[in-house]
């Protein structure tokens, strides 16, 4: 899918959200870098659009839990508003807008050193992760505490092990936590491996 049509599908996806100030976080999104972001500096979607794409995969991962198919997760999040999974999976890592930036540096191809463009971290506000997206989206529209949780417990046990007691409060009180943790991380280490 193109970067195109891949923002088609997150505006239409996010068209089902209708809460006060949706219309004020859409346009921060289209005026920030969401769209062009990569999602991370060198491992997965290390490329033009890689948040979007990654934004996407997560939903994607997310939704086929909510599935009456889905033996494990279907009965624990049906009664979760799609709503809720829209907003938990496709703004998990909206703190990665204007957070990266280009530098260069030399690699060589074909027995030449030449300067090839990275990724480099530019983080202007040191809040920390799953935090600084939860922030970052009250900032438009006001979140239900179960996509407050999920969102900031998206990392889960990779936010550090200070916090392993916490996160797993987390995930009994709002079982999202560990769905959409799992859903970040099938994104990452499978759908995204295989682009």
């Amino acid at each position: 899918m193109g970067l195109e049509e891949s923002r088609q599908e997150f505006e239409s996806l996010m068209g089902k959200v209708s809460r006060d100030g949706i219309d004020r976080l859409m346009d921060f999104i289209r005026k920030s870098d969401f769209y062009t972001a990569p999602a991370s500096t060198r491992f997965h979607g290390s490329c033009e659009g890689g948040l979007l794409t990654h934004s996407l995969n997560v939903y994607h991962n997310l939704y086929k839990k909510r599935s009456e198919e889905n033996t494990v997760w279907g009965d624990v999040l049906k009664d979760i508003p799609e709503e809720s999974i829209v907003i938990a999976a496709l703004l998990h890592d909206i703190c990665k807008t204007y957070y990266y930036t280009t530098e260069m540096r030399n690699k060589k191809i074909d027995g030449r050193w030449e300067q090839v463009p990275f990724y480099t971290v530019d983080d202007k506000i040191p809040y920390g992760h799953g935090e600084k997206s939860v922030m970052m989206i009250e900032e438009y529209i006001k979140l239900t505490p179960a996509e407050r949780y999920a969102i900031r417990w998206h990392m889960g046990p990779y936010s550090g092990t200070q916090d392993w007691t916490t996160f797993a409060a987390a995930m009994q009180k709002y079982p999202l936590c560990l769905a959409i943790f799992e859903a970040d991380m099938e994104a990452t280490y499978i759908s995204e491996k295989e682009e």
